[in-house]
């Protein structure tokens, strides 16, 4: 097949300009010698004696074949008669693990599908099958199906706003999808530390293994202290080893620097963990709105404070949230101001992800 030789360091100028003019073949671009590639080109493209070539010369090489465009293309050949609709139609990635449902018709086929999945994304390490959510934690019932090296563990790590997240999709919960929503809190946060003028104490008594300390913790004088857990054990534990990561191990910069592993609705009941929080973040979407009353004694109990959250809710009760996140605000002694509960996202046909927040002024 005909190409064209040009010298590596202008492989991608000549890509643009072939596939700018149509001319560029379908198939790869192949090394010629240690200095120069092949680029495949049309066969209409104009001959080497046409000046467009800048005299670089056309070689006739083996055309280097594209790969399977998708995992599927390498399942068995005895498979590949079977109908679409068996195999599965997305899959999630923490790290290097794979997950993604099996069904009825696609659970014979689990270890082929792994197979092709693995010599399809070389990122992977392990395939697993999501058997949807098991114990007091609701955390996946993940079932290692194949890996490429033996190692079964689901424990992996994620990138997230440049900074690494330990994370284990069989044991915590973790969602990706909600990083821009981690992102839009340390927007705020920001804001209201500048308002305040000082650094800030944030507690997140739902924070997994801590996504939403990782860009304030780097944020220089952002926080001065921080009070954060969950009632998973393994959440716990990773919170504990990423937030020792992100701070260097210098937990000692910050005052009151508590990770604990406690049901959040205790936490009035230790004088260590009462009346120190400037920001509380409450994500635990099926129950925010019922822990709040447990929740305003972490306040600092005079000033001002902000408090976030998620929940899910259903979507005739939206139009009233605002206002019973008020009066919860009022009960706990505190003045409510530009309060809010936005929708997210759907949840289901009936049901809205929303986030909420509202500054709160302490008497």
């Amino acid at each position: 097949m005909r190409h064209l030789s040009v010298p590596s360091e202008q492989t991608q100028v000549w890509l643009q300009r072939c596939k700018a003019n149509g001319w560029l073949g379908e198939t790869g671009v192949v090394e010629v010698d240690g200095r120069h590639r092949g680029l495949p080109l049309h066969d209409d493209a104009p001959s080497e004696q046409d000046p467009f070539w800048e005299g670089f010369p056309h070689v006739d090489l083996e055309p280097k074949r594209r790969g399977p465009m998708h995992w599927t293309e390498r399942l068995p050949p005895a498979l590949q008669s079977l109908p679409e609709s068996t195999w599965p139609g997305s899959y999630e990635m923490q790290g290097d693990v794979l997950i993604f449902k099996l069904d009825e018709a696609s659970k014979p086929h689990a270890e082929a599908i792994a197979a092709a999945m693995l010599a399809q994304i070389p990122n992977v390490r392990i395939v697993c099958a999501d058997d949807g959510v098991k114990g007091d934690f609701r955390v996946r019932d993940l079932q290692p199906l194949l890996s490429r090296d033996g190692d079964t563990t689901t424990r992996t790590r994620v990138r997230e706003h440049d900074q690494v997240v330990d994370v284990d999709p069989g044991e915590v919960y973790y969602s990706a999808r909600l990083a821009h929503q981690r992102k839009k809190t340390f927007d705020e946060v920001q804001a209201f530390q500048k308002k305040l003028g000082r650094s800030l104490v944030v507690a997140d008594p739902y924070a997994g293994v801590g996504p939403a300390f990782v860009l304030m913790l780097k944020q220089k004088g952002l926080l001065r202290g921080y009070l954060a857990g969950d009632l998973n054990p393994k959440a716990a534990e990773l919170l504990e080893h990423n937030i020792a990561r992100w701070t260097g191990k210098n937990s000692t910069a910050f005052s009151p620097a508590s990770i604990v592993c406690k049901d959040a609705r205790t936490w009035k009941d230790e004088p260590t963990l009462c009346g120190q929080a400037d920001v509380v973040l409450v994500n635990l979407p099926h129950d925010s709105f019922e822990h709040l009353p447990d929740l305003f004694p972490l306040f600092v109990p005079h000033g001002e404070g902000m408090l976030r959250g998620w929940a899910i809710i259903e979507r005739t009760s939206l139009e009233s949230r605002v206002e019973q996140l008020e009066t919860l605000v009022r009960a706990a002694g505190g003045t409510p101001k530009n309060a809010h509960v936005l929708e997210i996202k759907d949840f289901s046909s009936t049901r809205c992800f929303v986030m909420f927040q509202t500054l709160i002024t302490w008497d």
